[in-house]
């Protein structure tokens, strides 16, 4: 389904906060099946910076992609981390990413 070499770069591409487009998922080779379980449509927040979508440096209301924290949640399982064991100990997407490549940097 995909390579080590691949799940490695994909993980290196991850900072937990981003949402991919479907278009750079493709580009990247991240599984079909991946991008059609994952896919979804997200609504920027206005009240919170932090809750802002932009896509090519612009504000977006509405924007379909994956959530690159679960693109590493995919990339944990197939690498032999448990995925619910980083999720019970973990919280913020950008930490939960930095505990997986943590882990497999470690061994």
């Amino acid at each position: 389904m995909i390579s080590r070499a691949q799940a490695l770069h994909l993980l290196q591409l991850c900072d937990g906060e981003e949402i991919w487009s479907i278009e750079y998922c493709q580009r990247q080779n991240v599984p079909a099946r991946w991008v059609r379980d994952l896919r979804s449509a997200y609504e920027s927040g206005f009240t919170d910076p932090s809750q802002t979508i932009y896509y090519d440096g612009q504000i977006v209301n509405q924007f379909e992609g994956v959530l690159a924290v679960d693109i590493a949640l995919r990339i944990a399982g197939v690498l032999g981390i448990d995925p619910a064991a980083i999720l019970r100990s973990h919280r913020g997407r950008g930490e939960i990413v930095r505990a997986i490549q943590e882990q497999i940097e470690e061994g």
